[in-house]
């Protein structure tokens, strides 16, 4: 197959030109690339040729396991251009044993999917206790999931796990005991709705601990869902002698403020709340120095019967894994906020790097592909989304190798 006149992302650089795929392997790509007989030729018109996404943080609707919630996710990750996600383990029914985790793997594998999923492993099971995460790793989980605030001899154990295997450790920062019933960001707006209010020190103190112990284990951490200008200045601070920490963002949080909680919106409720606008602007200046290592959609789809009710009972949690390029494009790109090259480094190549695979465009790599359409334009009309109304630009196209 041989793709034509195409704006290809490079990791640094948008090259014009073709690019050519045989047995799903990239094998050319120059300026202008003569066909041979009978090849497949698609002609992308300058659309964006870049790698599929991948998502580090993608739960299931309702935090609940069952085929259907996973046939969904998976259907909406093909949608919305994603290669691969990790699938968080913070659903029910919980992987308790060995058994359970090869069906889950089973039935992932039996979709025979383009959409690959990489499979967590919750650091504790039932009743805090350690999980036997030697034999999950064994088994076909590839990440170890954990919240910062478990015991502090299990968090030690679970360092050693990590290292044992070389695996990396997805940690959610935060101190419930800190966040008490909080539910939205402490501020003026917390306090005009008379609602309890999430301190940020709860998520930079968390911070600060899980980088001392990554540090001194040498294991590698993706510091998942950052809402704190703070807690980035502290993972980059760290991350100028240690390389195996990393930022991730939900994007989220570069786009809105907690103003969206006003009204007692419970759609902007959220895993990680958003913060004043103050805090929104000194995140995306973060992001322009280059501060954030992955953004992600933090999907966590919920029910309109956990949203549906009042703010302190509402189930954090939004549907956004399909919106992610076109959010990035048409409020972080199209703004000249960052390149599309850093665009698709933070949601393709450094993800894919975590995991352990190369996800860049160049010869010799898989030809995982999609195009992007950054004329096509459209306003949110799904009433349930955080987003409604809003304009968005993009369409995305699967690109098949042959």
């Amino acid at each position: 197959m041989l793709i034509k006149s195409a704006n290809i992302v490079l990791k640094d650089s948008v090259f014009q030109g073709d690019l050519r795929v045989e047995e799903d392997v990239i094998k050319k790509i120059d300026v202008d690339i003569k066909p041979f007989k009978d090849e497949k030729i698609v002609n992308a018109n300058s659309k964006y040729l870049l790698p599929k996404l991948v998502d580090t943080n993608v739960r299931l609707l309702d935090d609940t396991l069952n085929e259907k919630n996973l046939n969904d996710l998976l259907q909406i990750a093909k949608i919305a251009g994603v290669g691969r996600f990790v699938l968080i383990d913070d659903f029910t029914p919980r992987i308790e044993n060995s058994t359970q985790l090869e069906l889950l793997n089973g039935t992932i594998n039996s979709k025979k999917d383009d959409v690959k999923v990489t499979i967590s492993v919750n650091s504790v099971g039932k009743e805090k206790r350690l999980n036997n995460l030697a034999t999950f790793l064994n088994r076909g989980a590839e990440v170890i999931y954990s919240r910062s605030d478990i015991d502090g001899n299990l968090l030690v154990r679970v360092m050693q796990y990590a290292d044992m295997k070389k695996v990396p450790i997805f940690c959610f920062c935060e101190d419930s005991s800190i966040k008490n019933r909080g539910v939205v960001n402490e501020g003026e707006l917390s306090f005009q709705l008379g609602l309890p209010g999430i301190s940020k020190i709860a998520e930079i103190s968390e911070v600060s601990k899980i980088v001392e112990l990554a540090t001194f284990f040498d294991v590698e951490v993706l510091f998942q869902g950052i809402s704190t200008s703070k807690s980035i200045q502290i993972l980059r601070a760290v991350k100028k002698t240690n390389k195996k920490v990393y930022t991730e963002v939900p994007i989220h949080n570069l786009l809105l403020n907690e103003t969206a909680c006003d009204d007692f919106n419970t759609k902007a409720k959220l895993i990680s709340p958003l913060r004043e606008e103050s805090e929104r602007l000194k995140m995306i200046e973060r992001l322009k120095k280059g501060d954030i290592d992955v953004i992600t959609s933090s999907h966590s789809p919920k029910s309109y019967i956990y949203k549906d009710v009042a703010f302190e009972e509402a189930r954090d949690g939004v549907e956004s894994l399909e919106m992610t390029l076109k959010l990035g494009y048409s409020y972080l790109i199209k703004e000249d906020i960052v390149s599309f090259c850093d665009f698709v480094n933070m949601t393709c190549i450094t993800p894919a790097k975590i995991l352990g695979f190369d996800n860049e465009i160049k010869e010799g790599n898989m030809a995982d592909l999609i195009l992007f359409d950054p004329a096509y334009k459209t306003i949110v009309k799904d009433e349930s989304s955080l987003y409604f109304n809003k304009e968005i630009y993009g369409k995305i196209y699967d690109i098949k190798g042959e």
